[in-house]
């Protein structure tokens, strides 16, 4: 089923519409046509119903009425006929002539009207019997016995006649409740019509939603792995030609960004290593004069020393953070995985920090829960260093800084807080931006390349994880979220 909805939708868009717009008003066609389909059938049924109920209202009132005219004209022909034997005036007679040729009109009418077999039949030897009278009548004198006979077969005729009248009102009934029950059948099926429109109309919506929502999904997802660094995976958008095109100019961007990324890669490893060479000669001369090799130095002299020993530490590490970074980036996936006790590596990170803990005065808080990550033992140690490197240098002499280790289902959280000025919410998504540098550290402590969260967050997506602030303290508070057990690619060495 799956299967064969993918290859409608691949057909949909190899043959469908050129534009998005045109695919938004198929979609709506489509969405109405099953309403379009229910209203015409619902109109033509209706339609024929009314028709149906017309005629046979009329024909029902018409047959009763003649059926009742037939009574009445019976009646008038025994009463002319009647006065023409007492009477003998041939003004009866004549009276008698027209009622008869009045009545034969009219059973050509009920013939006409009335379709039941057994009433049609009634209705012919009804006229055949009073069409036999109306001879003898005419035939014999007024006073003669058969004349008489003739008017006595009045009395039959009636009682035929209203026989038939009998007959055509339950005809008539019947007619009506066939008319009835095709009134609930109509209704029925319009109902069913109205149910099975439902979920046919659903199933046209979600089709098309299916249809609308798939390249704007593939544009967002191209678009966020754009905002997120990752310039590797060709872009691909399917669906209408102009979205197609969309996809195609977010593929040459990538490509472009693909081109710079890779040219800043090698400005900074060139940079670096031109850097390198200057600085360790630096280096070694001021070490030879700190070592007074080529004289002693008076009190300002060792004070200058100092401050080019100071700087030139500050310098290559400034360089070594470049070429880390530099290495962080162009990772994305780990070397070497191995299970991994986190709580351990904090421990340790901890232990090499603790000189600086103690200059500054700062109370060091940890809770710890046991636990192992599978990952890269000395990238995990380089995150878990940069985030506390950067909760020492913005804290202030006698401040405090909590770590928090736990487990939260297949996931390993740490929490590192500290009292510094904190992170303002605008700059929450640019403090992992390359060289972002957010307020200064306290106590005119000198600042950083702006590189330790960026190397950080490059470290914890190679292990397919997440690194946030928050802001739920009065000071900084970092999270990093890691997959506790899961399968991680490895990079060939």
């Amino acid at each position: 089923m799956v299967q064969t909805l993918r290859s409608h939708l691949r057909s949909v868009y190899i043959y469908g519409p050129k534009s998005f717009l045109t695919l938004i008003l198929i979609g709506f066609g489509f969405v109405a046509l099953p309403l379009i389909f229910a209203l015409i059938y619902s109109a033509f049924h209706v339609e024929r119903l009314a028709d149906k109920s017309q005629v046979t209202v009329y024909t029902a009132v018409q047959a009763t009425q003649n059926t009742r005219m037939l009574l009445e004209q019976l009646t008038g022909m025994e009463r002319s006929a009647r006065q023409y034997h007492v009477l003998k005036d041939p003004a009866f007679l004549h009276s008698y002539e027209e009622k008869h040729q009045a009545f034969q009109k009219t059973l050509g009418i009920l013939m006409s009207s009335l379709h039941d077999d057994t009433i049609r039949s009634q209705l012919r030897t009804l006229a055949s019997r009073e069409n036999t009278q109306f001879l003898a009548i005419n035939a014999k004198p007024a006073t003669s016995e058969e004349t008489e006979a003739a008017i006595a077969e009045f009395l039959p005729l009636v009682e035929l006649a209203q026989t038939i009248l009998t007959d055509t009102n339950k005809v008539i009934d019947h007619e009506v409740e066939e008319m009835h029950q095709t009134s609930e059948r109509t209704l029925k099926t319009l109902l069913w019509l109205s149910f099975a429109m439902i979920p046919t109309a659903i199933i046209f919506s979600a089709l098309f939603t299916i249809l609308l929502n798939r390249p704007i999904k593939q544009i967002d997802h191209a678009i966020r792995i754009l905002g997120d660094g990752e310039f590797k995976s060709p872009i691909s958008v399917t669906g209408p030609h102009d979205l197609e095109y969309l996809g195609q100019r977010l593929n040459w961007l990538r490509g472009r960004l693909l081109d710079v990324e890779n040219q800043k890669n090698r400005f900074i490893r060139h940079v670096s290593h031109e850097l390198k060479t200057p600085l360790t000669a630096l280096r070694e001369g001021v070490e030879l004069l700190a070592d007074e090799v080529v004289g002693e130095l008076h009190d300002e002299q060792r004070e200058v020393v100092q401050i080019l020993q100071h700087n030139g530490v500050r310098l290559q590490t400034l360089i070594e953070d470049l070429l880390n970074f530099n290495t962080a980036a162009s990772q994305s996936s780990l070397s070497t995985v191995s299970p991994v006790r986190l709580d351990d590596v904090i421990q340790r990170v901890i232990k090499d920090h603790k000189l600086t803990i103690v200059a500054k005065n700062i109370q060091m808080n940890s809770e710890l829960s046991p636990c192992v990550v599978e990952g890269d033992d000395e990238k995990l140690r380089v995150i878990v260093d940069n985030l506390l490197s950067n909760a020492i240098k913005y804290s202030p002499p006698g401040g405090k800084i909590s770590i928090a280790l736990r487990e939260n289902q297949s996931q390993v959280v740490l929490d590192v807080f500290d009292s510094g000025p904190g992170i303002r919410a605008d700059e929450g998504s640019k403090i992992f931006e390359t060289f972002y540098q957010g307020l200064p550290p306290a106590e005119g402590h000198i600042k950083g390349s702006g590189l330790g969260l960026s190397i950080a967050r490059e470290h914890v997506l190679a292990h397919r994880g997440l690194i946030k602030p928050l802001f739920d303290s009065l000071g900084a508070h970092l999270q990093v979220i890691l997959p506790q057990k899961q399968a991680i690619h490895v990079s060939p060495a």
